[in-house]
């Protein structure tokens, strides 16, 4: 009996100091944080929360917060009193910069969210074209939250026409000297969000935006891909377009005795699924139309770079492959070169169409 007495006291003893279990209807849980210019030495936080009603099957109500001041822990505290819920970071799936922002300079946020051990590396960065506030708190009239609509927004660009970027990539690239940082741009158009294209980096300050068309002749560049979409201008003002597009990318870095030479190839393959004129493409054979898709290719990809060079931003990582090919590699020589380099592009197109000849 004294044994049994012993047993109970003990299991009453250990339930008492067993932590509490937080239920989830007591939790605001973030799932987008942003951050907009305020001035010099202040900047507001912007926490987009999920509200989830017990024992409701509708749709999750959504809530935005904001707080001004000049350290993450200060806005993070003033939002928390407006919450009679406690603010949870762990689902965060989107950190927005407001492009002002950006062009003064990120890495103080980057900061707090790399060394943040519930914010995830797989989150999803953008550059919001105006208040990140306004973003959140519009109305867009969709059966999914704010957060989760913006986020499959940008995954589905990613996928056919901007390069892919993450949290990770976006350290790494700010870390690694031989490449630099670029974020897709999102921006509110009426009752719907839309992507603009990629914002471009030196350091940790946006020094550039690329259209959506310029961000998609990157990604030929940066990463290999399926599913893409481009399009080919024909000589009558008619167009083919190329659905299904398959990438890759070849590098070769040669000294020269003029210097440093880089070539890129790009094999590029793609569908001809779509022509502006039926009449259009028949103006063309197999051999005639993939001559002028590969020269539109090559002119867009070296106008691109030529930009790069111009603004001495690397964000194909040229650097980086050459790092990894060379032996008693200088990165700051490297950079010295890099506005002069001689970049060659080669591209090799493969058209699939059944309607076209091959003479």
């Amino acid at each position: 009996m004294k044994r049994l007495l012993i047993v109970m006291v003990c299991l009453v003893a250990l339930t008492g100091c067993a932590p509490r279990t937080k239920i989830i209807e007591e939790l605001q849980l973030i799932q987008a944080l942003g951050y907009d210019f305020e001035s010099d030495s202040d900047f507001r936080t912007v926490a987009g929360s999920q509200i989830i009603l017990p024992q409701v099957e509708n749709l999750p109500e959504t809530e935005v917060f904001s707080a001004v001041g000049n350290t993450s822990r200060i806005t993070r505290k003033k939002m928390q009193t407006e919450s009679s819920k406690t603010l949870v970071l762990g689902r965060v799936n989107l950190v927005l910069f407001q492009d002002q922002l950006a062009e003064e300079g990120i890495y103080y946020f980057l900061d707090i969210l790399q060394r943040d051990p519930v914010i995830g590396r797989n989150v999803r960065p953008a550059v919001v074209e105006g208040k990140v506030y306004d973003l959140l708190s519009q109305n867009y009239k969709l059966d999914i939250t704010v957060y989760q609509y913006l986020n499959e927004l940008i995954e589905q660009s990613e996928s056919e026409i901007l390069p892919q970027v993450t949290l990770q990539t976006l350290l790494y690239h700010y870390y690694d000297e031989g490449s630099d940082m670029y974020i897709p741009m999102i921006k509110q158009y009426q009752d719907r969000a839309r992507v603009t294209g990629l914002a471009l980096f030196k350091g940790d300050q946006c020094v550039h935006k690329l259209s959506v068309r310029e961000s998609s002749y990157l990604k030929l560049l940066k990463e290999p891909f399926n599913g893409g979409f481009y399009q080919i201008d024909l000589d009558n003002g008619d167009y083919v377009s190329l659905e299904n597009v398959d990438a890759d990318q070849d590098f070769t870095i040669k000294n020269t005795e003029k210097g440093m030479r880089v070539t890129i190839t790009v094999n590029i393959k793609g569908i001809i699924n779509e022509q502006g004129d039926v009449k259009g493409p028949n103006h063309y054979n197999g051999s005639a139309l993939t001559h002028l898709g590969t020269e539109q290719f090559e002119k867009h990809l070296k106008s691109l770079l030529k930009t790069f060079q111009e603004l001495n931003v690397d964000p194909v990582g040229f650097g980086a492959n050459a790092r990894s090919k060379m032996r008693d590699f200088d990165i700051e020589e490297w950079k010295r070169a890099y506005p002069d380099l001689d970049i060659q592009v080669k591209v090799n197109l493969d058209l699939i169409s059944s309607g076209i000849t091959e003479e």
